[in-house]
């Protein structure tokens, strides 16, 4: 029997947002709105099918214990009306589309650090950082997509 590959959540990395100087008004960079197009064919997109029978498979996660005592304990996730909790440290079989929300869920934190400019004037410096909220391993992953799928969802800069 061939050894199961994990794939641990805290080895792959967050992007950090950049940080923000200004000695004045700040004005936020504006996002990349892209365009979607239209699904085509007849009585259904067969990638759409494709995608939501992807998102339906089953793959076994552990969410991480945590040193917190207030750490919550179950995670709650939901889609669409359906509920599904993660218990720390236990694995369990899952569908895909919880472990989207799961891996979606990122912690931001900010400090502001003031500086003398070269001239002499007074600057703010806001440090930006983000992490996963609930550090997760997939013990099992059926599906040869799902590794990539993964790696780029937590690449994301939700």
């Amino acid at each position: 029997m061939a050894a199961k590959k994990i794939i641990d959540s805290p080895d792959i990395a967050v992007p950090q947002p950049s940080d923000v100087t200004f000695d004045g008004i700040y004005t936020p960079d504006t996002p990349e709105i892209i365009a979607v197009p239209a699904p085509s064919g007849g009585a259904g997109d067969s990638k759409q099918l494709e995608e939501l029978r992807f998102n339906e498979e089953f793959v076994e996660v552990m969410v991480h214990e945590s040193t917190d005592p207030n750490a919550e304990n179950p995670v709650f996730t939901g889609v669409n009306g359906v509920n599904q909790y993660f218990y720390r440290g236990r694995v369990q079989k899952v569908r895909r589309k919880y472990l989207a929300i799961l891996a979606s869920c990122k912690e931001h934190s900010i400090r502001t650090q003031e500086y003398t400019q070269q001239d002499g004037a007074r600057a703010t410096k806001i440090v930006r950082h983000s992490s996963l909220k609930y550090p997760f391993s997939v013990v099992s992953d059926p599906n040869k997509r799902g590794a990539a799928w993964l790696k780029a969802l937590l690449a994301s800069a939700t």
